[in-house]
């Protein structure tokens, strides 16, 4: 007869059926049969289950994580979260299990993967064919005609139970009476579909007469010593916790995070855990899964274990160097989780973690017990691990090369789950794999610092100018007063803010106020062969009342990165922002202002963000959270501020009125050349760029009109708006020859101005006679000039095509603009005529986009194109040294290569 019933517990499995074999390292081979020991000591019969980690035999393994050892290693569950045998493609398959003795069998415990209801898994036809696989696929089948058998000698078999009608999921199995046999099988017939089939546990429970050879598995971790180590305090004043710490899987663990975070917890059957590291890195260091870097022993280790939360634990007395008393505050700090971590402390919650780059520093100050503190953290990994493949003769091992499925975890290690270059991470790097720790502090908390070197007189290297920017929080809730130094090199500078309770302000020392910030003939750092990487030691000090509070170090290194790069188009799908640029001549100055003359609209003038640049380094925002200020608002919801804070969702909008303004102050003088505000709707037909020293003596650095050529909010598509001005023409006609396109299509445009700059509100062009060398896609040549935003020219997709304009008469223009399609003119020369016959070039233009250079200090440096790493390299190595640089990254907590994905600095 067979039923279905609970499954068994991991403890009462290892408790009646097997015992330690003590003694397993990490070896490169993978485990072997179980060795024979006879004690010669009499034993009494006890029922429990006899399979357990038993030799097995079975007529096929697909190429997988599914080895035969996998039935009888105690997770047998229904489904991913169980491992198990899958057999290759086919019927009939068996798998039979050696008891090592004979044995009195009285019930078999099968626990299929699938059940009968599970739809068979098809490849995906992308050509991956795991794409867009969850990680919750049952990718195998299960026994629907199947036989149950014993021997005695593994030759004479006799059944003890069949079916053609079976269901899959728990199948338990009880013969009339018990049946003496040493070996046991499973033969399938006939599967539920056409996915192999899969045996995810294979039970054998009765009693063994005699003693048996002792046998062990991946699941079996014996005892241990769970007295940890006593915690110090380490030089920097922290208290290191990365010794000590135990592991278990969640099925495993008695009671959830409120009561294994009691001091009271038996832990002794919990895996000794390595942190920093993984949940893999654990079970490789204690020898109970293969090191899975070398050979095949990927194919050894279990998919479910990115199928199951984990549970770190770790019991400690705070040493008696912290300081824990009144008016401090105790922090749990960690580095690094992997996916996400449920942190709990003396049966409180504490806080969690998400994301393996993110880190944390949880307030446990109220949850310190007297004496013994239980702490338990529940890592559990990414939600969406996919189903990869294995590397083969295809290379298919991804999921989906992290566009879809795998970027639901971001941000992540995408390339655990399997790349085209490496097989999956069984446990997709689940766990604590940075560090740990406790630190003290008062009410001032600081956070990272970070140190921005400016070299002034390039490319002279004598002086360099540093401006320190450090966080400080405030942990209190009543306002502190709190003193910041920061010391280096023999510089020693400081500053006193005041903090709000339960606020952060960051703290910045500039050479502009601390004249030792401007340091002569310093030591640079320089990229590797270009010179020394000198780096200098860092500390900062944040005080309240003249006491310290915290106290923390860093090192950094004097360089300035530069950066310089052209994307003269860039596209904008029509919407209710717009971003416009205005450069103008580089100047210094500490205020900006932008002074919006006349409205295009019947509103205000309005800007979701207006940033200040320097060329050279276009990606820093001068004015960002600056303060800035205006002549109006609108609304109360609209301040100036808004156009500084850096979130695109709020604005600043004047009263509806022209000659309104809005000014940053950069806090001192810099250097930039360049504006570009994002402006709603509501933005200025006129405006002035104006910069100052005081605030007060105000000098216009750039003036724009948009009267001739409105900005681009309502187009059909994407859009970008190119001004190209020339030395004044005198003509009747004007044409663009576009000569090389940007795009496989043709050259395309929505509009086509042309301007006096003497008179710019006025488009020369607007609703003239228009013809093209050719015209696509249903589009017309007057298109480009009937003042319709949404319809647009197209040439043929060929180079060497034109669109030409009459005037009507001779007029004097100096500008022409050009509202592009994406479908742009690569390069493109603006001509004149007087007769429409005979053309003059007044201006040639090149849109090709200028690759980045990168300068360090001044000079050019030279680097990998695109976003590979130098694995190259690593195919030229001699085999020690592979190995060694495997070994690396592994002990790096990561088994990448590549240093563009998935690497981390320790």
């Amino acid at each position: 007869m067979s039923d279905q019933t609970s499954q068994p517990s991991r403890r009462t499995l290892l408790s009646a059926g097997s015992t330690l074999l003590a003694g397993f390292g990490l070896g490169m081979t993978l485990p072997g049969p179980a060795a024979v020991a006879d004690s010669g000591q009499a034993r009494q019969p006890s029922r429990g289950e006899l399979a357990a980690y038993r030799p097995v035999a079975v007529s096929s393994t697909d190429y997988a994580p599914t080895p035969a050892e996998f039935a009888v290693d105690g997770l047998g569950l229904v489904g991913v979260r169980g491992t198990g045998w899958r057999a290759a493609d086919g019927d009939p398959q068996w798998i039979s299990v050696d008891l090592q003795a004979l044995c009195e069998v009285e019930s078999v415990r099968l626990v299929f993967e699938a059940t009968a209801d599970d739809p068979p898994f098809h490849d995906s036809p992308s050509g991956s064919p795991r794409d867009n696989t969850t990680g919750q696929e049952v990718l195998s089948s299960c026994a629907v005609d199947f036989v149950v058998e014993t021997s005695r000698d593994n030759t004479s078999w006799t059944s003890v139970y069949a079916t053609d009608s079976g269901k899959g999921g728990v199948v338990e199995i009880t013969p009339p009476k018990a049946v003496t046999a040493r070996w046991v099988r499973l033969t399938v017939r006939k599967r539920s579909n056409s996915n192999p089939l899969g045996l995810n546990g294979f039970q054998v429970y009765g009693t063994s007469p005699t003693t048996r050879p002792h046998a062990t598995g991946w699941t079996d971790w014996g005892t241990h010593d769970t007295d940890a180590p006593a915690l110090h305090v380490a030089a920097d004043g922290t208290v290191p916790l990365e010794s000590g710490w135990d592991l278990t899987m969640d099925d495993w663990a008695d009671g959830d995070g409120s009561a294994l975070s009691e001091p009271a917890v038996d832990t002794s059957r919990w895996l000794p855990a390595t942190v920093p590291g993984t949940v893999l890195t654990s079970l490789v260091d204690q020898g109970h899964l293969p090191d899975p870097v070398a050979a095949f022993n990927n194919l050894h280790v279990p998919e479910a274990l990115s199928r199951h939360s984990w549970w770190y634990r770790r019991q400690f007395r705070l040493p008696k160097g912290l300081r824990a008393g009144a008016g401090r505050h105790v922090w749990l700090e960690f580095d690094g989780v992997n996916h996400h971590a449920d942190v709990w402390l003396n049966g409180r919650e504490a806080g969690g973690l998400t994301f393996p780059y993110a880190r944390t520093a949880l307030d446990v100050t109220e949850l310190l017990a007297d004496g013994e503190q239980a702490l338990a953290v529940k890592i559990t990994p990414m939600p969406f691990p996919g189903s990869p493949t294995d590397k083969g003769p295809a290379g298919l091992a991804f999921v989906d090369a992290g566009a879809n499925m795998m970027n639901r975890n971001s941000p992540t290690y995408l390339a655990a789950s399997g790349w085209d270059w490496m097989p999956a991470v069984r446990d997709r790097a689940a766990g604590i794999w940075n560090h740990v720790r406790l630190r003290s502090t008062g009410a001032a908390v600081l956070g990272d610092p970070r140190v921005d070197t400016r070299l002034p007189d390039l490319p002279d290297t004598g002086t360099a100018e540093l401006t320190v920017v450090v966080p400080v929080r405030n942990a209190d809730a009543d306002d502190r007063r709190v003193t910041v130094t920061a010391a280096f090199d023999g510089v020693r500078v400081s500053r006193s803010v005041t903090v709000p309770g339960g606020e952060t302000a960051d703290v910045v020392l500039s050479p502009a106020d601390y004249s030792q910030l401007r340091v002569k003939n310093p030591k640079l750092w320089w990229p590797n062969g270009y010179g020394e990487q000198h780096l200098h030691d860092l500390t900062l000090t944040a005080s309240v009342g003249g006491a310290e509070s915290d106290r923390r170090t860093a090192r950094f290194g004097i360089r300035q990165f530069g950066y310089e790069y052209d994307v003269p188009l860039t596209f904008q799908s029509g919407s209710d922002a717009y971003a416009q640029t205005v450069d103008f001549a580089r100047t210094k100055a500490r205020y900006v202002r932008v002074r919006c003359l006349t409205r295009a609209t019947g509103w205000g003038s309005s800007m979701w963000s207006l940033s200040v640049a320097d060329s050279t380094a276009p990606d820093t925002d001068l004015a960002l959270h600056r303060t800035a200020t205006s002549s109006s608002v609108d609304d109360a919801a609209n301040q100036p501020g808004d156009a500084t804070d850096g979130d695109p969702k709020t604005r600043w909008s004047s009263s509806f009125e022209d000659d309104q303004w809005i000014q940053v102050d950069l806090e001192s003088a810099l250097s930039f050349d360049r504006v570009v505000i994002t402006w709603e709707q509501a933005y200025a037909k006129t405006f002035a760029i104006e910069v100052s020293a005081d605030g007060n003596q105000w000098t216009e650095a750039a003036s724009v009109d948009n009267t001739a050529a409105p900005l681009p909010f309502r187009t059909a598509g994407a859009a970008s708006l190119q001004s190209v001005e020339f030395d004044a023409a005198t003509a009747r006609w004007v044409r663009v020859l576009c000569r090389t396109r940007a795009t496989g299509w043709g050259s395309s445009m929505w509009s086509l101005s042309v301007v006096d700059s003497a008179s710019p509100g006025s488009d020369l062009a607007l609703r003239k006679q228009v013809d093209a060398s050719s015209e696509a896609d249903g589009s017309h040549a007057a298109d480009a000039v009937d003042g319709n935003a949404n319809t647009r020219w197209t040439s043929a997709y060929e180079d060497d095509q034109w669109i030409r304009v009459d005037l009507g008469s001779s007029a004097r223009f100096d500008r022409v603009v050009i509202l592009w399609e994406q479908a742009y003119a690569k390069t493109f020369t603006v001509q004149v005529s007087d007769n429409g016959d005979d053309w003059t070039d007044v201006k040639s233009v090149d849109n090709s986009t200028v690759p980045l250079k990168i300068s360090v200090n001044g000079v050019r440096v030279f680097c990998r194109g695109g976003n590979w790493g130098w694995d190259e390299l690593l195919r030229r190595m001699s085999p020690e040294r592979m190995d060694a640089a495997v070994r690396m990254h592994r002990d790096m907590n990561f088994t990448m290569i590549r240093n563009w994905l998935g690497t981390i600095n320790r």
